[in-house]
């Protein structure tokens, strides 16, 4: 009993050693995370401060991609709208035949009776 304590300690402890070795970082990489969160503040930056400008100016830019989303949008509504015209018509014409052959199936019961 003691023997697997005293493996299970030692098992912790090591395991223990190893992550915190793991979060270690030298002064490169302490360096190097410095420097990318400084370029990554810079384009931040510099991006927010074109956007303010464009906007600002009155000259904002429709991506390609964008004016590509709203021409497909506006091309569905279009499509719609032709479809619900369609069924409407459809649905008129086949309101029109069914009244149709009602009126004659009443002409021939008539004509059967007499």
């Amino acid at each position: 009993m003691n023997k697997s304590l005293l493996n299970v300690l030692l098992f912790t402890s090591v395991a223990t050693f190893g992550l915190a070795a793991c979060d270690n970082q030298g002064p490169a990489e302490q360096a190097g995370e410095k420097v990318d969160n400084a370029v990554e503040q810079v384009q931040e930056q510099a991006e927010q401060t074109a956007d303010d400008a464009q906007e600002a100016l009155g000259m904002e830019e429709q991506g390609t991609l964008e004016e590509l989303g709203e021409s497909a949008d506006e091309t569905l509504d279009n499509a719609a709208a032709a479809a619900e015209e369609q069924a409407d018509a459809a649905g008129d014409a086949l309101s029109n035949a069914a009244d149709e052959a009602e009126r004659k199936v009443n002409e021939l019961m008539e004509d059967s009776e007499q």
